[in-house]
């Protein structure tokens, strides 16, 4: 596959540049990571999962976290929940009261207790209830349109992601990201790819698929063998928002570009930083930074990566972040 055999994708009417997006991550994909991953060539972005009972009730936190930035291309409001009225209400401020392009109805999350509320992956086994709900979400959203977040089943006894899959291109989801693990086996254990290619040919919307892509010939190697329409980084994606344009590119061409220099990799860490502290204030940013320092830790040389990490696990302010940052040659 290259990219003139890729048709052209669309989430509604907005237009998909490239083929590689990033995964909603708890804890890590607030704004600023997913406006650091646009500005590198993500495709397009979801909020970290946030409970439909919260955005309806606008619960201070989940609004919070809610919190878009003017400069994002294209990014959706991700909400689970297995309650139609609930639901309903969530698609309505996401879209019309919180500007959101479109709505991802996530029915991937492994989590026990957002399973045992009926939602999340607990929807896999029921396509009839995964058909009504995206149906629901599509009229409350409506014009803005419906994606799903889906994993392949609860267990290794019970793949349903084909059926589930089929009822929500029937409900009017506009687009499948499928993680090919089951929740069962939460995020340990090896994705089955096969997955993603049996529900890609099961469906005629487009299919991202995802699930251990630690670098661009992952990606790439998944759209060829599966058929699938596009990729999603997770991890892989936190200190190195450069490999998505690196997949593009390696798509595109074939070759894949170097790397980034020592001091590319520091002046988008203080980006990230900046960002954060716009977001988060000083404080919290500084907390936030201790978070995120063993993903940036690992672009680097290892007697670097752990002057870096032991350095940002005691930082308290901006000042000592760059301090750190400094000390990296």
């Amino acid at each position: 596959m290259s990219a003139a055999t890729v048709p052209t994708l669309r989430i509604g009417s907005h237009e998909i540049r490239g083929r590689f997006a990033l995964s909603p991550m708890a804890e890590f994909t607030s704004w600023p990571m997913r406006v650091l991953s646009q500005e590198y060539g993500a495709a397009f972005a979801c909020t970290e999962m946030v409970k439909a009972k919260f955005v309806a009730q606008r619960h201070d936190e989940t609004m919070r976290e809610l919190r878009r930035h003017p400069s994002e291309r294209l990014c959706g409001g991700q909400v689970c929940g297995g309650q139609e009225d609930e639901l309903a209400a969530a698609a309505r401020i996401l879209v019309h009261e919180l500007g959101f392009p479109f709505v991802d109805f996530n029915i991937a999350c492994p989590i026990r207790r957002i399973i045992s509320d009926g939602a999340g992956s607990g929807l896999l086994g029921d396509p009839p209830k995964v058909e009504r709900l995206v149906r629901i979400l599509r009229e409350a959203s409506a014009p803005a349109p419906v994606t799903v977040k889906m994993r392949s089943g609860l267990d290794e006894k019970n793949i349903t992601a084909v059926e589930a899959a089929l009822a929500a291109e029937a409900g009017g989801a506009v687009l499948i990201a499928l993680h090919p693990r089951t929740a069962r086996q939460g995020y340990g254990g090896l994705a089955d790819h096969s997955v993603v290619a049996k529900v890609k040919a099961a469906v005629k919307i487009p299919v991202v698929g995802g699930g251990d892509m630690k670098t661009p010939a992952d990606a790439v190697r998944l759209m060829r063998e599966t058929g699938c329409d596009a990729a999603y980084f997770a991890r892989a994606a936190i200190g190195d928002p450069w490999i998505f344009a690196r997949a593009q590119a390696l798509l595109e061409t074939g070759a894949e570009p170097v790397g980034p220099t020592v001091d590319e990799w520091r002046a988008v860490f203080r980006r990230h930083a900046a960002l954060l502290r716009e977001h988060l204030g000083d404080r919290e940013a500084c907390l936030h930074l201790r978070k995120l320092s063993r993903e940036y830790a690992k672009r680097l040389a290892e007697s670097s990566a752990q002057r870096l990490y032991a350095s940002l696990q005691k930082v308290e302010t901006m000042e000592q972040f760059e301090d750190a940052l400094a000390q990296i040659s």
